[in-house]
């Protein structure tokens, strides 16, 4: 059984501090105007909506969306981890110590923050991941390539130079370890405890550092 854990994108999406939030759509083409198909230009940010932070977000010689192997964005060992996140709040080691798998490639954090989607407390006033837990997660879980969470960033947004040192801990190609790619803005709400595996699946576009992705949830026959 398979599900979609990324939103589908609406013309008024949310997005990191309610800034330029209007996805802008408009037909080339269209039938009920006499054309023979339909045809539309679509402008957005790329970290709009469900997306993966890469390298060359915060480094200008890190490694872009377009420069991972399709491999990569396959995970055979995701983790669920269900975490209580106040308004603000930092998440910090000592919320999620002792609770990771060392053969896990994936970690979702999952919150309940996604029921906040569309409202300003979830752009305005999210949690975000402390600085300390990417660099503890390189040195002690070498198999985890990404992480994922159900809010809109993990950068609090009144927080916001923690959150860029956060973003700098996890995506930096010469720290320790290897990268740890960020997906934001997921779709974790239901039973996702059966999880086996995922698919990330971003828009391969040269040249840019991150990109909108549909991430593909693998779950086990018996759900």
């Amino acid at each position: 059984m398979n599900r979609y854990l990324s939103h589908k994108l609406l013309l008024s999406n949310p997005v990191y501090g309610n800034i330029s939030k209007d996805i802008g759509i408009g037909a080339i083409k269209s039938i009920d105007k006499g054309d023979a198909c339909q045809t539309f230009w679509i402008r957005m940010e790329n970290h709009w909506g469900t997306h993966v932070d890469c390298p060359a977000h915060f480094f200008l010689d890190g490694k872009n969306v377009c420069d991972y192997d399709c491999d990569f964005w396959f995970f055979k060992n995701p983790q669920v981890i269900k975490i209580i996140a106040k308004p603000g709040q930092i998440i910090t080691i000592e919320h999620i110590k002792d609770r990771i798998d060392i053969d896990t490639d994936i970690i979702l954090f999952v919150s309940g923050w996604e029921n906040f989607r569309g409202q300003n407390i979830y752009s305005l006033n999210n949690p975000g991941l402390h600085p300390d837990i990417a660099l503890w997660l390189r040195q002690s879980y070498p198999s985890v390539r990404a992480v994922g969470i159900d809010w809109i960033s993990i950068s609090a947004f009144q927080q916001k130079e923690i959150g860029r040192l956060a973003h700098k801990a996890f995506l930096n190609p010469y720290s320790e370890g290897h990268p740890v790619l960020l997906i934001e803005d997921m779709k974790l709400s239901g039973d996702i405890s059966y999880l086996e595996g995922l698919f990330v699946s971003p828009i391969l576009i040269d040249k840019i550092d991150s990109a909108p992705c549909t991430v593909v949830g693998i779950f086990k026959d018996y759900q």
